[in-house]
């Protein structure tokens, strides 16, 4: 009889708790709901007179390549939320995106770094990941961004960014398919030291090790190479959620 009631107490126990995470999780899912519908019209219609964000980075966040704009969708949610971070306290710079990020308060940040990451990837990660034995070896950028050079110490750029570059959430964020101008620019950035949220100072380390030609060459890879390769089949296969895109 006492076994049977100690149960039961057991039993009503587990309930609690199985009825409390339910209610914790449909509240989560509310809240990030409520998230992507405010960072969706923050995106759409901009906030406080400064533009939109999809007059840069296009309308389900592609971004703009000609330009150097990056693509947004399905970026880490925690890795673009810090980027706002970092443009409005100064710690990184862009004219165009310190006085936006300064005009947004940390729930609309929040809000538009959700909505970006929940929207569809414009590679597809599967397909990067397989280009990642069949990379071309002849070429010097490829050659760095997946095997690297140790006599420099310098580690392949996959071995932070993923498998194919499509990179590691929520603090590496993917390369693949996005644009060599930009990839260029973030590099020169990190070298000239006019990036400096690095916390361990990893990439500006990095970078300093490279050449203008080898800057060139990796951006080039990365963003034309595994780029034209992976954008050339997502209108025809739905892209699997990549780790860094999220």
């Amino acid at each position: 009889m006492m076994n049977r009631s100690r149960r039961k107490r057991n039993g009503l126990r587990a309930l609690a708790v199985a009825s409390a995470c339910s209610t914790l999780w449909l509240s989560m899912g509310v809240a990030f709901a409520d998230d992507v519908a405010q960072g969706k019209s923050i995106a759409t219609n901009g906030v406080a007179g400064q533009a939109p964000c999809m007059a840069c980075h296009g309308a389900n966040g592609e971004g703009m390549a000609a330009a150097g704009f990056p693509f947004l969708a399905g970026m880490p949610a925690a890795y673009l939320e810090a980027q706002l971070m970092d443009f409005a306290e100064g710690r990184r710079k862009q004219p165009v995106m310190e006085p936006i990020a300064k005009t947004l308060n940390a729930e609309q940040k929040k809000a538009v770094a959700a909505w970006y990451a929940s929207l569809k990837p414009v590679i597809n990660p599967a397909r990067a990941v397989q280009l990642q034995q069949s990379y071309p070896k002849g070429k010097k950028g490829a050659w760095l961004a997946q095997r690297g050079d140790w006599s420099r110490g310098l580690p392949a750029c996959v071995q932070c960014h993923g498998p194919g570059g499509i990179g590691v959430a929520p603090t590496f964020p993917a390369l693949a398919g996005q644009s060599a101008t930009y990839i260029k620019n973030q590099l020169l950035a990190w070298k000239t030291g006019t990036r400096a949220e690095d916390v361990h100072g990893l990439m500006a380390h990095l970078a300093g090790k490279l050449t203008d030609e080898e800057i060139e060459s990796v951006s080039t890879y990365f963003g034309n190479d595994i780029g034209a390769a992976t954008a050339s089949v997502t209108s025809a296969q739905t892209p699997a959620k990549a780790g860094g895109q999220q």
